[in-house]
C-alpha cells in the first residue's frame, strides 16, 4: 500500500518517446483531450496505477478527490 505524499512534494521523472508515442500525445492535446502533455501523462498513469489497484488510484478513490481521469 502506498503512503500519500504530501502535496508539496513533487519529483520530476525524464522520459524519451519514440515517435509514434509522442506524435499520438501531440494528437490527444491537440483534439482537446487534455490541456497539456503533462495532463495527459498523468492521465495515463493515474490508469495504469488504477488498472493495477494501486491505492489511491482505485476508481473510488481517485472520484472522490475528484482526480478521476476523463471518460471518452
Amino acid at each position: 500500500m502506498l503512503t500519500p505524499m504530501s502535496k508539496k512534494v513533487k519529483r520530476r521523472f525524464s522520459t524519451t518517446l519514440s515517435r509514434i508515442y509522442a506524435e499520438a500525445l501531440d494528437r490527444v492535446v491537440e483534439k482537446g483531450f487534455y490541456l497539456n502533455h503533462q495532463a495527459a501523462i498523468r492521465a495515463a498513469l493515474m490508469r495504469m496505477f488504477q488498472f493495477h489497484g494501486i491505492e489511491p488510484f482505485t476508481d473510488q478513490g481517485a472520484e472522490l478527490e475528484g482526480n478521476a481521469p476523463p471518460k471518452h
